[in-house]
C-alpha cells in the first residue's frame, strides 16, 4: 500500500490517506526509486508531494529531499507531521530538491507548453538537452537506471539548436553543449552535427489565428475548446479555440474546421482528428497542417444544419492520446499555467528553452 507525504507550508506530513490529485497539464513529475514525486508549477512550493510505493527503495534518497526526520518516519511507518529541512539541516549538504524539481518542470514543459498565440513555442531541441543533463544530475535517484541514456538519445539533434540561440545566450549554450557533448561520449551515442536549421525560427514565432474560408454562404458557425490532454504539446494552440462553420457550396452543406497551430510542421502533426456531432453522424475528418492552421473541410449531410445547438459540437483530438470526450478543463487553471509560462520567458531561473523563446 501507498503512502503519501503532502506539503503544506514548512510542513511535511507522512499518510496513508493519499495525496493531492492537481490537473495533469499543471503537474511536473519524476519517477524516483520506489515513489513519484509531483510539483504543482503553478505553486511556488519547493518541495514535492511524493507517493511512495517502495518505502525501502525511497530511503536511499528520502533524507537527502526531506530531512532525516521523515526518512525515519517512512522507514517506520510511522505517519505524522515533519519539518522540512533547510540550510544546516540536510543531510551531508546534499539537497537534491531543486535539482530535481528542475528535471520535473524540464520534463513538463515537454509535455504541457502552452505554446499559443501569445505565448512563444520552446524549441525541442533545446529541452532534450537540458533534459539529459539534469536527468545525469540525480541519476541515483531516478526509478529507471536506463534514464540518462534515453535522454541523451533524444537529444541527438541538439547541436544546430544550441548554435542558433540568440548571442546574449551563446555562452550558456555552449556550455550545454559541452555537457551534453560529454554525455554523449560517456553512452557511446553519436550526436547530429550542427547543421542550423533555416526553418528553426518557426518555433519562436507565435500561432497564427485561422480565418474562417470564404467559398459558398455560411449558414451557421461556432467555437469550441481544444483539452490540452487531447492533442501533442506545441501542435494546436493552446490560447485559441476550434472554429467550425457549415457552408452552402454549390447546393450542399459544407462542414469547415480550422484549428490555430504553433511550432514546425512535421509529419505527427497530421494524426489530429476533428469529429463535430455525435459519433453516430460518422463526421470524423482528418485534419491537415496549412500555414498556421490545421484544416479539414467535407461534403455533409443535409440534416446536419437542422441539428439542435447542444447537438453542434466539435472535438478536436489525436486518437493516440484521447479515445473518448473528456469533460471540460478547468479555464481558469488554463490562465494559470499560461501566466505561469509567460513569466518564465524572462525569468533568470527558467529553463534555456523557456529564455531563448523569451529572446
Amino acid at each position: 500500500m501507498s503512502v503519501w507525504i503532502v506539503i503544506d507550508g514548512d510542513t511535511a506530513m507522512l499518510t496513508d490517506a493519499g495525496g493531492p490529485r492537481p490537473e495533469a497539464f499543471t503537474t511536473a513529475l519524476v519517477e524516483a526509486r520506489g515513489a513519484t514525486l509531483q510539483w504543482d508549477v503553478t505553486a511556488s512550493t519547493r518541495f514535492p508531494d511524493a507517493e511512495i510505493h517502495d518505502s525501502a527503495a525511497a530511503t536511499a534518497w528520502i533524507a537527502d529531499v526531506y530531512g532525516a526526520d521523515m526518512a525515519d518516519a517512512v522507514a517506520i511507518g510511522t505517519t505524522g507531521a515533519h519539518s522540512l529541512p533547510g540550510g544546516a539541516d540536510l543531510t551531508d549538504g546534499a539537497d537534491l530538491t531543486d535539482a530535481v524539481r528542475r528535471l520535473a518542470t524540464l520534463t513538463w514543459a515537454r509535455t504541457w507548453w502552452p505554446a499559443g498565440v501569445y505565448t512563444p513555442a520552446l524549441v525541442p531541441e533545446l529541452l532534450t538537452a537540458e533534459t539529459a543533463v539534469a536527468a545525469d544530475a540525480v541519476a541515483h535517484l531516478l526509478d529507471d537506471e536506463d534514464a540518462v541514456e534515453r535522454a541523451v538519445r533524444d537529444a541527438e539533434h541538439a547541436p544546430a539548436a544550441l548554435a542558433s540561440v540568440p548571442e546574449a545566450l551563446r555562452a550558456e549554450a555552449q556550455q550545454l553543449g559541452e555537457a551534453i557533448a560529454a554525455l554523449a561520449e560517456d553512452h557511446g551515442i553519436a550526436l547530429q552535427p550542427a547543421v542550423i536549421d533555416a526553418h528553426r525560427d518557426d518555433w519562436a514565432l507565435a500561432a497564427g489565428a485561422p480565418s474562417a474560408p470564404d467559398v459558398g454562404i455560411e449558414v451557421t458557425h461556432g467555437t469550441a475548446p481544444v483539452r490540452w490532454s487531447d492533442v501533442p504539446a506545441q501542435t494546436v494552440a493552446a490560447d485559441s479555440d476550434a472554429r467550425w462553420s457549415l457552408r452552402r457550396v454549390d447546393g450542399a452543406p459544407h462542414l469547415h474546421v480550422t484549428v490555430a497551430a504553433v511550432g514546425a510542421q512535421t509529419g505527427s502533426a497530421s494524426q489530429l482528428r476533428a469529429r463535430f456531432g455525435h459519433e453516430d453522424l460518422g463526421i470524423d475528418l482528418p485534419l491537415e497542417r496549412r500555414g498556421t492552421a490545421f484544416i479539414a473541410s467535407a461534403q455533409v449531410e443535409a440534416s446536419v444544419v437542422l441539428l439542435p445547438l447542444d447537438q453542434r459540437t466539435l472535438w478536436v483530438r489525436d486518437p493516440v492520446l484521447a479515445a473518448v470526450p473528456g469533460p471540460p478543463e478547468p479555464e481558469e487553471v488554463r490562465d494559470n499555467v499560461r501566466e505561469y509560462a509567460v513569466a518564465r520567458l524572462d525569468d533568470p531561473s527558467a529553463s534555456l528553452a523557456e529564455r531563448v523563446a523569451g529572446a
